[in-house]
């Protein structure tokens, strides 16, 4: 049996700025690297409503690499999720996402003037994003955290953790392994959001992830 979970059910992260993007000016880009670090996996049982570790421990994946995918898929162990049906899936992860990227402002909609570029830097400001600069020489990875004020975020251990209903229960039957298979997509997951004439910041956003478990 082969069950497909299109969109990210595995490793969504939630749009933690989205309430600052209101009327804003923004534009998207792919980032590369786009890096997370993730931190363990739970399924919850829908009869027992018991939580099964399915993947733990510190797993660095950019998930914009032609490898991402095979990482991802590792870090889940099938054959060690009991028998039963599972309805729901809790992710956790680094409070910090590391992306590198560019956007070439060619229509002037951020009013630096058309053609200006404007590169992620290393430093992360206090609201989750990441300042940019449109000097090439400062371009670098810049991490964000996600802010200690979104939900599930746990400032102690640097985590991020979220709980998502799946689309259909997964039914893992009695003596059979489970093999996992994740496709990345990260085209245009990472946004620059004018901040004044001229100026903007940057933060990752949700790529799209494919998830296939074949029993």
């Amino acid at each position: 049996m082969k069950t497909i979970l299109k969109s990210f059910i595995l490793f969504l992260i939630a749009l933690f700025l989205a309430c600052e993007l209101a009327m804003a000016v923004t534009a998207t880009t792919d980032p590369d690297p786009y890096t997370i670090i993730m931190k363990k996996v739970r399924l919850r049982n829908s009869v027992t409503l018991e939580w099964v570790t399915a993947g733990e421990g510190d797993l660095t994946v950019n998930i914009a690499s032609v490898s991402a995918g095979q990482l991802a898929a590792g870090y889940v162990s099938g054959s060690a999720i009991p028998e039963g049906t599972y309805d729901q899936i809790e992710v956790t992860l680094s409070r910090g996402m590391t992306i590198k990227t560019s956007y070439t402002d060619t229509g002037n909609a951020f009013a630096g003037g058309a053609g200006t570029v404007y590169y992620t830097t290393s430093t992360a400001n206090g609201d989750g994003s990441i300042a940019t600069s449109t000097v090439a020489g400062n371009y670098a990875e810049g991490t964000s955290q996600i802010p200690t004020t979104v939900s599930g975020v746990d400032a102690t251990a640097g985590t991020y953790t979220k709980t998502y209903n799946l689309p259909s229960t997964i039914t893992v039957a009695k003596g059979s392994t489970q093999k996992v298979r994740v496709k990345f997509d990260v085209t245009g997951a990472a946004t620059f959001q004018q901040t004044g004439a001229g100026t903007a910041v940057a933060y990752p956003t949700e790529p799209s992830v494919e998830m296939q478990i074949i029993n």
